[in-house]
């Protein structure tokens, strides 16, 4: 079993880059990005899902 804390950490920072476009109605921003995310956590084992359970336990 790896640990992917350090993983989940850097693609979080990633998650609310994206979150902020959102917010920001950057639509086409946001899509990009969440492709980049997307492709970037199947390198390493997490999921979207990973990342938005996490964003909800840091509220």
């Amino acid at each position: 079993m790896t640990n992917s804390t350090p993983n989940l950490i850097a693609w979080m920072a990633e998650y609310q880059k994206y979150l902020d476009l959102i917010e920001m109605d950057a639509v086409e921003e946001a899509a990009a990005l969440q492709n980049d995310i997307q492709e970037g956590l199947e390198w390493v084992g997490l999921t979207w899902a990973d990342l938005e359970f996490a964003s909800s336990q840091q509220a």
